[in-house]
């Protein structure tokens, strides 16, 4: 059983303390073969017999073990040079499914019902997908307030209100920050929601809605893999198209 499985299988034992570390050990799935298991447990701001006890319900015999099959999901995150022609391909599928296979009426009918929609992106290129729905939004009349980190989060929580929206972008869906929110936003009143490339990440399981978004790694040359992101633009013009549709907008 590899890493993926395990956390699968035994999801239902973990608490969050748990989820918290495992959002760590993918987030630095390359440096935990340097650690010991007591420096695992202080850069997750744990014990060692935290770190013991998860591994125990994840039924992996030692820390060694957790290293292996670590190292086993390290090697899979290196792929031979991309075939540029086969992702092309893949997109057209992509899209098709979108287009002709999605539903995405509850989506549209969330931001029907959304009085506020506060955005999120857990990186460079999601802030920027964030901002372009943003500005398409804006310019039907939607109030839409974006935020960049912690603090400013921080500062918007006194003013959720039910009929807001808090929607957090993000490809992997293990950012350690947006997490943090999701978890802290169970004490507002608001909905939340995010958008991911895949159902099995942590910020799927503690929103409210998930739209998933089909995305593909690229291998350059240099052997640098990054993640080419066009469906999240294909589904926010599609949203924004239904949202005027079903508006009276268009």
């Amino acid at each position: 059983m590899n890493w993926l499985e395990r956390k699968d299988k035994f999801d239902e034992r973990l608490t969050i303390q748990d989820r918290e570390i495992l959002a760590y050990l993918d987030q630095h799935i390359a440096d935990i073969q340097q650690m010991t298991s007591q420096e695992l447990a202080q850069a997750c701001f744990v014990s060692r017999s935290s770190i013991s006890r998860l591994l125990k319900k994840l039924e992996i015999a030692n820390f060694a073990a957790l290293k292996f099959l670590l190292r086993e999901e390290v090697a899979k995150l290196k792929p031979a040079r991309s075939d540029f022609s086969a992702l092309v391909s893949n997109y057209h599928r992509y899209i098709d499914q979108i287009f002709e296979k999605q539903d995405l009426s509850l989506y549209v009918q969330l931001l029907q019902e959304t009085d506020i929609l506060y955005l999120y992106g857990t990186g460079n290129v999601q802030k920027m997908e964030v901002e372009s729905l943003r500005h398409l939004l804006t310019s039907v009349g939607k109030q839409v307030v974006v935020f960049f980190d912690r603090g400013e989060f921080d500062y918007l929580k006194p003013l959720f209100k039910p009929d807001d929206l808090l929607c957090l972008l993000s490809y992997k869906g293990e950012s350690s920050e947006a997490i943090a929110m999701l978890k802290d936003s169970r004490s507002s009143i608001l909905k939340t929601m995010v958008m991911t490339q895949t159902s099995n990440n942590s910020m799927a399981k503690l929103a409210d809605y998930q739209l998933y978004v089909p995305t593909e790694s690229i291998v350059t040359p240099t052997t640098r893999t990054y993640e080419v992101s066009t469906t999240f633009y294909f589904i926010i013009d599609q949203l924004f198209y239904d949202y005027c549709q079903a508006t009276g907008v268009l």
